[in-house]
């Protein structure tokens, strides 16, 4: 630094001692002078003017010397007070000016200036809730001051009094010359009032914006996004192709097919989203394999598994590893029962599978040869049944399905006693109880046919412990109590059955055979009912012959 500098600066500094020393000795000369009322009245607006002038000169540091000293001798000059807590405000000495705010407001309560610096300290010490109390007590003032609303708008908001804050904005927004400045608005609103559920007033809000940014992208993105959560999707469709006319960005582009796919999916409309997926191919950074993989899910479901097979067939070839894509490979072959096929798939994927990948491949053979099993029991060829099932037992010795489909081929072939045995076992692997139901039913009706009823009944009681609306197992109750002459408790079976399935025939018409004797019309209504779901029904054909016949003669 040059000497010249160093003595410009020791200069600058003895000035502003000296001009300090010369306040100070005029505040000490202005208060010794009591008794001199003109004169005093007249130091007064000279100390005013003073303080003034060095406020707005952004003085703060000689604003607070000169106006602390003054008012040690002048403590009720209210004007000169106010600025020391705006100079102590701007200086970030917070806790200083909420003190000089407060001598003020104690003397003069409507001061609206006090209170405004009073309520932008407390938002500075993040203290919401007190700096709310003034700036509401400001607005009764001031309801046309944009800032003054704006402020409070915010504050209820950071509050989260949400119902507040939106009576506030819908003012602000009233208050505003400028489009842009109602469109931001606006955009505040239509999220505050999404958050308290209040969807139409949201939708007003979003519509607002957009009638003055119609092409604003954000804004059409949120209008969507409501428009999902509300679960409207042909609306929200309807959207974002409208946003397909002017957006241009890839980003945005992405999201908009990667949402018209999940929308036509949650809609089941496959064919529109294998069309919007395959425009995503186009753009630049969507995920080709996945967008790829999709199509070929898509196809699969609207059974067009020949082309979903063939696309899944490439992508397993182009990817590395490729055990997920192989396993809806395995999947889209076992849909076509082409259950070799995706035994092959599966013994590929065993060959170079991690541990974890090699323990969910062998459930899903288990669950491929249980699958095949019954494909060949519908096909009765139950020698090739069996032995697929004892297949599924290598990879997933405990599956309560193995042993249930034993039990009913072996149902179907009147083996009883191996019925129930098998199905024992299936009860005894179901730990969570996932097939309960449909075991403690298959059980109850091999001891039907084994006469051993004491158990059959057993059966049952369990079944309804665990299931109390299980139609069909009402309706074997039913046929239970009947058989025993219990029509009373057989009627109310019946009823409970129908009440739970509607479609179940079976109850329906028994119970019809129950009514025969003391209720023949709600008989031959029932009858009705059983034809209009099986016109081929013939046993209900024959009765509701024979009551119209019977009623003729």
């Amino acid at each position: 630094m040059t000497d010249s500098n160093l003595i410009i600066i020791i200069v600058a500094f003895v000035v502003a001692i000296i001009a300090i020393y010369i306040l100070y000795s005029i505040i000490l000369f202005q208060g010794s002078s009591s008794g001199r009322g003109d004169e005093l009245q007249l130091s007064m607006k000279n100390i005013l003017a003073q303080v003034e002038d060095l406020f707005n000169k952004k003085e703060y540091a000689l604003v607070q010397l000169l106006a602390t000293k003054y008012l040690d001798r002048v403590p009720g000059h209210i004007e000169v007070r106010i600025y020391l807590a705006k100079a102590y405000y701007e200086d970030k000495k917070y806790n200083q000016a909420i003190k000089q705010c407060s001598i003020i407001l104690k003397k003069k309560n409507n001061n609206i200036e006090t209170r405004q610096v009073l309520g932008n300290c407390y938002i500075k010490k993040h203290l919401p809730l007190k700096a709310i109390k003034e700036f509401e007590a400001i607005f009764e003032h001031k309801k046309t001051d944009k800032q003054v609303v704006r402020t409070l708008a915010e504050l209820y908001k950071e509050t989260d009094q949400l119902y507040s804050a939106i009576g506030v904005y819908e003012i602000l927004s009233d208050l505003m010359d400028l489009d842009e400045d109602v469109a931001d608005v606006q955009s505040i609103l239509a999220e505050l009032n999404e958050e308290v559920h209040d969807y139409p007033a949201a939708f007003e809000a979003y519509k607002t914006r957009l009638g003055i940014y119609p092409n604003d992208v954000t804004t059409n993105r949120k209008l969507t996004e409501l428009y999902i959560k509300i679960k409207n999707y042909p609306v929200a469709i309807e959207t974002l192709h409208y946003m397909l006319t002017f957006v241009t960005d890839a980003k945005t582009l992405l999201w908009i097919y990667e949402t018209l796919v999940t929308l036509h999916v949650e809609s089941e409309d496959y064919d529109k989203a294998i069309e919007c997926s395959e425009k995503l191919l186009d753009i630049q950074g969507s995920d080709k394999f996945k967008v790829r993989n999709d199509i070929a899910t898509f196809n699969i479901k609207l059974q067009r598994i020949g082309e979903g097979i063939s696309i899944l067939e490439d992508l397993a070839m182009m990817s590395q590893n490729g055990f997920d894509v192989t396993l809806e490979l395995a999947d889209a072959y076992i849909q076509t029962k082409d259950y070799q096929k995706a035994l092959e798939k599966y013994n590929v994927l065993l060959d170079k599978a991690t541990p974890k990948e090699a323990k969910t491949v062998n459930l899903l053979l288990c669950e491929l040869y249980i699958n095949w099993a019954i494909d060949m029991a519908n096909q009765e060829k139950y020698d090739e049944s069996f032995e697929l099932l004892k297949n599924a037992t290598q990879y997933n010795a405990i599956n309560p399905e193995i042993y249930y489909n034993v039990a009913e081929n072996y149902y179907k072939l009147r083996n009883y006693t191996n019925t129930v045995e098998s199905v024992n076992k299936a009860i005894e692997y179901d730990k969570q109880n996932e097939h309960k139901a449909k075991y403690l039913l298959l059980l109850s009706e091999a001891h039907h046919q084994l006469g051993n009823f004491f158990e059959e009944k057993k059966a049952l009681t369990d079944l309804l412990k665990f299931d109390e609306k299980n139609p069909y197992g009402l309706y074997r109750v039913g046929i239970m109590y009947a058989a025993q002459h219990d029509l009373k408790n057989a009627e109310e079976s019946f009823k409970k059955a129908i009440m739970y399935d509607p479609t179940l025939i079976k109850a329906k018409y028994n119970l019809a055979l129950l009514y025969e004797n003391n209720n023949r019309d709600k008989a031959k209504e029932l009858y009705m009912e059983v034809l209009e779901q099986d016109p081929s029904f013939e046993e209900a054909k024959n009765a509701l012959a024979d009551l119209s016949t019977s009623d003729f003669f």
